[in-house]
């Protein structure tokens, strides 16, 4: 699970670097987190989904080392007046930018990778002047088991 922790703090760590490239007001959350209000929109929320074992070790009867894939859905909330899609493109291209070389990049630490699965949205969560996009990723990483 240590390689799934650093995976998540990779993706934190490149939407903060480019937080003003996004939007200047952005807020970002990472679940379990107090709601979010108002005045935290436009806000980038990181929660953690469905963890499955893709393959288990065959060299111990626990199946550690084991291949594991997360889902990570990154839920963009804001108000009506931005343009959600643009944002969305906008959030996608960050997090699959390196910080260092600036270019695309799944690999986010050693043996830890990133691939889209799917979007969803955008929706209006039924409350007005307010819309909504998730991008889903999958975390590929090995959970060394201790």
């Amino acid at each position: 699970m240590e390689n799934k922790e650093l995976g998540l703090l990779e993706i934190k760590e490149r939407i903060k670097v480019n937080r003003t490239l996004l939007d200047p007001n952005l807020h970002f959350k990472r679940t379990p987190s107090t709601p979010i209000m108002e005045k935290d929109l436009p806000c980038i929320i990181m929660m953690e989904d469905v963890d499955s074992i893709l393959k288990k070790s065959s060299r111990s009867t626990t199946g550690y080392p084991a291949r594991r894939l997360a889902e990570i859905p990154i839920e963009i909330v804001t108000e009506r007046t931005i343009d959600i899609k643009q944002l969305y493109l906008k959030v996608r291209k960050v997090i699959f930018t390196d910080r260092n070389t600036l270019e695309y990049s799944s690999l986010l630490a050693r043996d830890v990778f990133i691939n889209e699965n799917r979007t969803e949205g955008p929706t209006g969560y039924g409350l007005p002047d307010i819309l909504g996009m998730r991008l889903i990723l999958d975390l590929i990483y090995t959970d060394e088991g201790f």
